[in-house]
């Protein structure tokens, strides 16, 4: 259910565009990498957690989707494997009150930089993510 509200807020916060404006503007370029039109869908994919498979094993052309894509695997995998072991800790599943809307507040913010072209490295996932 999360998830689902991530991708409303994030495909809502976008501006309306005419078929003519979209064809005047087939390619967003921030930040030094371009966002083609057929790989934001792809992008938002990449940060909810096992999604992140349809763009890694299907986007071959765009190593910008493919880099996304590894790190938001990456942030789901380890979230689930944290917040599981954490929940067999007995006090120590206190703190999964402020992982999970932490992790949510990553993939967010993963969402919204991927769609602005950016490559934002969250710290030790990228670098997890890297080795892949």
């Amino acid at each position: 259910m999360p998830a689902l509200v991530v991708v409303v807020v994030v495909l809502s916060f976008g501006v309306e565009m005419t078929p003519q404006d979209q064809q005047q503007s087939p390619i967003q370029s921030v930040g030094g990498d371009t966002v083609r039109e057929q790989d934001k869908i792809q992008l938002v994919l990449a940060y909810l957690s096992c999604l992140a498979l349809i763009p890694l094993l299907t986007v071959k052309d765009s190593p910008f989707v493919q880099w996304h894509a590894k790190q938001g695997l990456t942030l789901g995998i380890g979230s689930f494997i944290v917040l599981t072991v954490f929940s067999f800790l007995g006090p120590l599943a206190l703190l999964n009150c402020a992982l999970g809307p932490g992790v949510l507040v990553l993939a967010i913010l993963g969402i919204v930089k991927s769609l602005k072209g950016e490559r934002w490295r969250i710290p030790l996932v990228a670098d997890i993510s890297e080795k892949f």
